[in-house]
């Protein structure tokens, strides 16, 4: 599956006039819209699990169960972000938790084979 990309796009703030780069990500969700109908299409699995909130995705979770009906799509929307759509468009959905966040992220430092460490952040 190809990632997407992020592009750089330079602002101008209304009040000061200072100009600064704003990242914004590209091609993520069509990427992963299009991989889903690919996996699914070709019986690749039995059940899809998307981790969104994006409603972009729905056009594609739409395809993917039209094209093979017995598969399942299930939308797993993060803490914070919900899509009527996507709960629609899918199988089934559920919210992530925030408990579920705290339970399954890396330790504070993650070593590698070289003992380096690589330090999670405090916060995003």
């Amino acid at each position: 599956m190809r990632l997407g990309r992020f592009k750089a796009k330079t602002l101008t703030c209304p009040l000061c006039g200072r100009r600064f780069v704003r990242y914004q990500e590209k091609e993520t969700d069509v990427a992963l819209g299009a991989h889903l109908v690919e996996v699914v299409s070709q019986d690749l699995c039995d059940t899809a699990v998307l981790v969104s909130g994006d409603s972009d995705l729905v056009p594609a979770i739409v395809a993917a169960r039209r094209l093979r009906p017995s598969k399942q799509v299930v939308v797993a929307q993060p803490f914070g972000r919900s899509s009527v759509a996507l709960e629609h468009a899918a199988t089934s959905s559920f919210s992530i938790k925030p408990s579920a966040y705290a339970r399954h992220q890396f330790a504070a430092v993650v070593r590698g084979r070289d003992g380096l460490g690589i330090r999670r952040p405090s916060s995003r």
